[in-house]
């Protein structure tokens, strides 16, 4: 009954599909945008080369070097055109497999060392474990490695959150503004678009999810949310989404 109610506020007024599952950006959506552009991203730039020294010889690190150096033309050899093609990828904010791959693999070093811990909106950890314990299977979807959502989670402020999660989907699944994107991920979960609800900052990430068939919720925290955001339902955190 509860599922039912929640597509209802969805829909505003008539839900074609209860509400099975519920898929969640990070970046200003479960977590601040600051602490991803303040803490995260200096930390990968600061260690970028020296982390190639110390890791090159190992098999995904040196798969991704390969990788880079196809891309740039460079040679694979040169650690610091290598490292200079990633600070460049980083300083133009490129979603490429390979960069968010090697930042996962860096912070998960400041994870473990204590050097950071993941933020996590107090509103966003209160109301993701209210609706797992209603019954909802909760996924992640970020432009950000898996590898790097499960650091997040694993070791947020709130401690470890993973097992809210019954999944998550980086760019490997397709950019998060394509329409096919958010069909593989209902195929992966093996339902329907219309059960899936989607919650991000990003409309048009929103509008390709809703293309796609899902429901969607705009999280404006930090965002004036004007007219052109009609299309879809929102609220200025998680304890907003469906309060009347």
């Amino acid at each position: 009954m509860w599922k039912y109610a929640l597509s209802l506020w969805v829909f505003g007024m008539y839900a074609l599909e209860p509400v099975e599952a519920i898929l969640t950006d990070i970046e200003g959506t479960t977590t601040s945008i600051s602490f991803v552009y303040d803490v995260l991203f200096p930390y990968a730039k600061k260690n970028v080369h020296d982390y190639l020294l110390k890791h090159s010889t190992e098999p995904a690190v040196e798969e991704i070097i390969k990788e880079v150096a196809q891309i740039a033309e460079v040679p694979k050899e040169d650690l610091s055109l290598i490292s200079q093609t990633l600070l460049t990828w980083m300083e133009q904010d490129k979603k490429t497999t390979q960069l968010k791959t090697l930042q996962g693999m860096m912070w998960e070093s400041g994870y473990n060392q204590g050097d950071f811990q993941g933020h996590i909106y107090e509103d966003a950890f209160l109301e993701l474990k209210r609706w797992k314990d209603q019954g909802f299977a909760l996924y992640v979807y970020s432009s950000g490695s898996v590898t790097a959502q499960k650091l997040l989670f694993s070791h947020s402020i709130y401690g470890d959150l993973t097992p809210l999660f019954s999944g998550y989907f980086d760019t490997k699944i397709g950019g998060k503004k394509e329409r096919a994107s958010y069909l593989k991920i209902a195929e992966e979960l093996n339902l329907t678009p219309e059960k899936i609800l989607f919650l991000s900052d990003m409309v048009e990430e929103l509008d390709a999810a809703r293309e796609a068939g899902m429901q969607t919720y705009l999280i404006s925290r930090e965002k004036t949310v004007t007219s052109a955001n009609c299309l879809h339902p929102s609220a200025s955190n998680f304890l907003q989404l469906f309060s009347e």
